[in-house]
């Protein structure tokens, strides 16, 4: 049966717009082992549109163009090991925000970090 939206899509995909999109796409696929599903190329070479999928979700990013400009946001990603994640994220030069800690009454470890764009990635991992 056909459907209205490519197969294990989710409905919401979060949509990035950065200066350096390859620079990103290369620390998500450090980090979080995202892997690319679709993409494309401005004729300069620079991303238009690429889609990662990471876990069981995919997001959406492109390079900032005069029409387009970059901008920051907050996600939130659950991992199967954060203090690994946290890990690899400083060491390809994230910049920290937490340390993984689990909080009174949270069942989830939780650590946080600003990506070179200035995002700011919270991971979660619940035990």
């Amino acid at each position: 049966m056909k459907t209205y939206k490519p197969e294990n899509y989710n409905s919401l995909s979060p949509y990035l717009i950065v200066d350096e999109a390859q620079k990103l796409v290369d620390l998500l696929k450090i980090v979080f082992n995202a892997t690319t599903l679709r993409r494309f190329d401005h004729e300069n070479g620079t991303i238009a549109h690429i889609e990662l999928q990471i876990e069981d979700s995919v997001l959406m990013i492109s390079n900032s163009t005069e029409t387009y400009k970059a901008h920051t946001t907050m996600l939130h990603v659950y991992v199967p090991n954060t203090i690994d994640t946290y890990q690899k994220a400083i060491a390809q030069g994230c910049q920290s925000i937490e340390a993984p800690i689990r909080k009174e009454g949270d069942s989830d470890l939780r650590g946080s970090f600003y990506d070179f764009a200035g995002n700011y990635w919270a991971i979660g991992t619940q035990q």
